[in-house]
């Protein structure tokens, strides 16, 4: 799985473009085991959409107290195969079809997953 934070992968081409997904990651102690938690997560939604890569790829991230941290990642699944691949492929400029897809199983019926829902806490006392 490639995941990068540019938009474009040199030597690749994108053939299909899924669209937005995403995972989030807790840790206590440190933010880079909830960045390699997020990743992970990132990496299994595109996946489950068949996808080989993100492209795009942001974290979003805050502490949450008691020294643990919330990372979001986020990016754009896309299929993509090295440049030149194709032309064997009948002349094939694009995929026109779109890989198979099951519905990430977080997923409210019409709704976002909840990791992407805004939360609002009322503290007491303010």
């Amino acid at each position: 799985m490639l995941i990068v934070t540019t938009d474009t992968i040199p030597g690749y081409e994108v053939r299909y473009v899924r669209g937005a997904v995403s995972g989030a990651g807790i840790a206590h102690g440190g933010l880079s085991a909830a960045r390699r938690e997020a990743i992970e997560r990132l990496k299994a939604d595109a996946e489950r959409y068949g996808c080989n890569a993100v492209l795009g790829m942001r974290f979003a991230n805050c502490a949450i107290g008691d020294g643990s941290f919330e990372v979001y990642a986020y990016g754009t699944a896309v299929l993509v195969e090295q440049a030149g691949a194709g032309a064997s492929r009948d002349h094939q400029v694009a995929q026109t079809t779109p890989p198979p897809v099951s519905p990430p199983p977080s997923t409210p019926a019409g709704g976002m997953p909840m990791v992407g829902r805004n939360l609002t806490v009322q503290v007491p006392g303010r």
